[in-house]
């Protein structure tokens, strides 16, 4: 019996020191860029995959609304990268500061006349205090946040955009930008936001980036399902985007993020490598 406990207590030392390893492997990183483009300090957030080492090189999936997504992602990819469900990844967390005007203000590119339910609005509502600096925050993001991550890390140029609502918003908009992204994942995405912008400038452009896209949505306001529904048509005629969509008749604005999430990234991530 002593004999017995004896090893059961050095196997269940060797399962916590195991489990310890990998929590540390886990925590989250903070980065400070000091912005040239924003004119104020701003932090990014990062999670490390399994097991990771600079002698390996990693894709990298950058998260908006970091403050209440960033965790959630950082779990699932890991867990689902340790299980070979995907590749191991690094994410990146972005949060917006001052999130009631800052947020609207980074993923925005106009100031809107027109609410998500199809209502005129005026500029009391959206205005230069909450909405249309998307161009800053854009050449942010892919100037100077995504040059530090790949400075800092062993990134392998693949780059995936998680968006939801306004951030949605933003990963349409900027299709018709130069972007660096191979994937953009859009949940619920704000395409009402000034009348269908993103549909009107992505028509004016001849797309020839391969990016492969996953939109999800739910129908409440019919104003707002109606211009996603559009654009996806818009999308489907593309040749260079392979979309793959969803749609939730029983999920809120918010609720189906995490579904999105799961089932986006299994479609969308560059698959393990078989050993």
């Amino acid at each position: 019996m002593k004999r017995e406990f004896i090893l059961l207590f050095f196997t269940l030392q060797s399962f916590i020191l195991s489990a310890q390893d990998s929590i540390c492997i886990n925590q989250a990183i903070q980065h400070t860029i000091t912005s040239t483009y924003l004119n104020e300090e701003r932090n990014y957030w990062i999670g490390l995959p399994l097991g990771y080492s600079d002698t390996n090189e990693y894709p990298v999936i950058y998260v908006f609304d970091a403050e209440w997504r960033f965790e959630l992602i950082r779990n699932m990819a890991f867990d689902m990268g340790a299980n070979q469900k995907i590749e191991n990844s690094i994410i990146v967390g972005i949060p917006h500061i001052e999130w009631e005007y800052k947020r609207g203000q980074d993923l925005t590119f106009s100031q809107s006349r027109i609410e998500y339910d199809g209502e005129a609005v005026d500029s009391t509502w959206y205005n230069h205090t909450n909405s249309g600096s998307g161009m800053k925050f854009y050449q942010y993001l892919t100037q100077e946040l995504i040059p530090d991550v790949n400075r800092h890390y062993a990134t392998n140029g693949h780059e995936t955009l998680i968006g939801h609502s306004y951030g949605g918003y933003f990963g349409g908009y900027i299709l018709s930008l130069d972007h660096p992204f191979e994937v953009i994942h859009m949940y619920d995405p704000s395409i009402w936001y000034s009348n269908g912008e993103v549909i009107h400038r992505f028509n004016q452009k001849s797309y020839t980036k391969d990016t492969k896209i996953h939109i999800t949505y739910q129908g409440e306001p019919a104003f707002h399902k109606n211009k996603i529904d559009a654009f996806i048509s818009i999308l489907k005629e593309c040749e260079h985007i392979t979309l793959s969509k969803q749609f939730y008749s029983n999920e809120t604005h918010n609720s189906l993020f995490l579904d999105s999430f799961y089932k986006g990234i299994l479609q969308t991530n560059m698959k393990p490598k078989v050993p």
